[in-house]
């Protein structure tokens, strides 16, 4: 299984980048917006015609709607089950409130940018706290063999990813 970095990462990077190029949705199509409004910002994609798709790319500038066609490219080629998961992991991440989606943003952007080494480290430690009853996290959290495993940044990433993201469904 990817890594929660990079599966949870990879789920709200795909809705945020996606979400902000949102496609308009036909109106010659009258359950469209009630279907659209139902489900993730790459399933509104890809409900799309190519030629719907690749106009409302057009009006991008070229480097997001490269970004956006190698999202949607690498999410479609995902197994039905991962797709499931990344549609979870987006519906969790966008009932947050706003402010707590930009922590998660911010979070996920520090990650990415630690040495992948780490990634699997983090993500085993993220996956233990959240299987943790609260006050066992908060042990946990506290501990110092927590704060000497991981850096300052690390550890922020690891409190903020297991208090603001909930547990995924079992």
């Amino acid at each position: 299984m990817r890594s929660i970095i990079l599966s949870c990462g990879f789920a709200i990077a795909l809705g945020v980048a996606v979400s902000a190029a949102q496609p308009a949705v036909s109106s010659d199509r009258p359950e469209a917006p009630r279907q659209a409004r139902a489900q993730n910002p790459i399933d509104r994609w890809n409900q799309m015609s190519p030629d719907e798709r690749e106009r409302a790319l057009a009006k991008l500038p070229p480097q997001r709607a490269r970004m956006i066609r190698e999202r949607i490219r690498r999410y479609n080629q995902l197994p039905e089950r991962e797709k499931q998961a990344l549609r979870e992991r987006y519906r969790m991440f966008s009932q947050l409130p706003p402010d707590k989606q930009a922590i998660v943003r911010q979070r996920m952007l520090e990650a990415r940018q630690l040495p992948r080494s780490r990634w699997p480290v983090i993500r085993r430690e993220v996956d233990q706290l959240r299987a943790m009853p609260e006050a066992q996290r908060r042990a946990r959290l506290n501990s110092e063999e927590f704060r000497s495993r991981f850096s300052p940044q690390e550890q922020q990433i690891v409190r903020d990813i297991t208090e603001i993201l909930p547990a995924p469904p079992k």
